[in-house]
């Protein structure tokens, strides 16, 4: 993309010269060389004029001389422009001829020509096409190593446990686990498979996501009221489990959105989980919602102790995950799908970044309902915390 801007900057200021057209060209040499055959023709009048003054042609004689000087400059000038035009066209479609001969998607060099300015535009035309297609080829190979390695962590995220269930399993069917503990391996069969299956309802969302043809629909949302449904479901939950969780709604806040309630309930199903999975009991949880005139804002914090700067740049990519050895639970699926749910929605989720790093922060932001900009919406944002 640095070289295609390049290449329009250059163009933009190739405009500021004034470079001739072909059709100028040819006028331009036309009337050159009618005037050079006209003065020929004048000097050439001049001396029969004075041969028949002086009686030595007669005046056919003189004309037929006169003829024959001028029609012989006239296709003299004539073949020195064919031969001038023909350089002129020739030199930038050989240039253009080699570098389609020699086309390499991966190590493209433009064309440097300044000649007829609708040649300049096709060189210019087939740069900025060059340069497009290093994009393109960048982009191919880029999701190509990101499929790659995509199969190679789905193979690392199912290997892991199915291996557990096919060990247990051969020894429970070989009679090597003793009678008591039958039931703890039974019970990690059962706790590996739905492992498993989650691994995959995880990869079945992904993929449904992905593809340009899926699609949910959208329906007006009070999202204050799902939020506040969603966290009073989840707060037993989060409790039993050791964490704590503190929402921050104004009282009079209403926000309508365009949403997928079962969607939008995967969103902070996957944010919850992540926290989960990754950060300590005794957590703190919370959410804060405000308003502004266009959008709503939603910001999710826990002080479970941050996320690296590696991690951090990357977090929302497929299979992303804090522990590098994938030793810990989750497909690092979760957040792709929640940006790709909210991105549908017409809204953007980011991490903020903050000094000291010892919370993680979501903002997830999502267009208003086209009916609620109208009426005048009290602006609140989302309490930012002390750090």
């Amino acid at each position: 993309m640095k070289k295609t801007t390049e290449t329009n900057k250059k163009k933009e200021q190739g405009k500021l010269k004034l470079y001739s057209t072909i059709s100028s060209n040819l006028i331009t040499y036309i009337i050159v060389m009618t005037m050079l055959a006209m003065m020929f023709g004048f000097v050439t009048y001049g001396f029969t004029m004075y041969q028949i003054s002086e009686n030595r042609f007669t005046s056919d004689e003189a004309f037929f001389i006169f003829l024959c000087f001028f029609i012989g400059l006239y296709m003299l000038l004539m073949v020195l422009f064919c031969i001038i035009i023909g350089n002129q066209l020739s030199k930038p479609l050989k240039l253009l001829r080699n570098a389609l001969e020699n086309f390499d998607a991966s190590n493209m060099q433009h064309i440097e020509y300044e000649g007829p300015k609708e040649f300049m535009d096709m060189v210019d035309s087939f740069n900025n096409l060059s340069d497009r297609l290093r994009d393109i080829e960048n982009e191919n190979k880029r999701l190509a190593d990101e499929k790659n390695k995509m199969l190679a962590d789905i193979s690392h995220d199912l290997k892991t446990p199915i291996t557990v269930i096919s060990g247990y399993a051969r020894a429970l069917h070989d009679g090597l686990i003793k009678e008591n503990e039958v039931k703890d391996y039974l019970k990690i069969i059962d706790q590996k498979s739905s492992n498993v299956a989650d691994l995959i309802n995880q990869f079945y969302e992904y993929s449904k996501l992905e593809h340009p043809e899926y699609n949910f629909e959208l329906f007006k949302l009070n999202i204050a009221e799902f939020l506040r449904e969603f966290l009073v479901d989840k707060i037993d939950e989060l409790t039993v489990n050791g964490y704590e969780l503190e929402v921050n709604f104004p009282d009079n806040e209403v926000g309508y959105i365009m949403g997928n309630e079962m969607q939008l309930k995967r969103v902070f199903e996957n944010l919850i989980a992540n926290t989960v999975a990754h950060t300590p009991k005794g957590t703190l949880l919370s959410f804060d919602m405000g308003c502004t005139s266009e959008k709503v804002l939603i910001r999710y914090e826990d002080n479970g102790g941050g996320i690296s700067d590696e991690v951090a740049d990357r977090i929302f990519d497929p299979f992303v995950v804090s522990d590098p050895s994938r030793n810990k639970s989750g497909s690092g699926l979760g957040l792709s799908i929640a940006k790709k749910i909210v991105e549908y929605h017409g809204g953007t989720i980011v991490l903020e970044r903050y000094a000291g790093k010892t919370q993680t922060s979501y903002l997830i932001t999502l267009p208003l309902y086209e009916e609620e900009q109208e009426e005048e919406t009290k602006e609140v944002e989302p309490k930012k915390k002390k750090r």
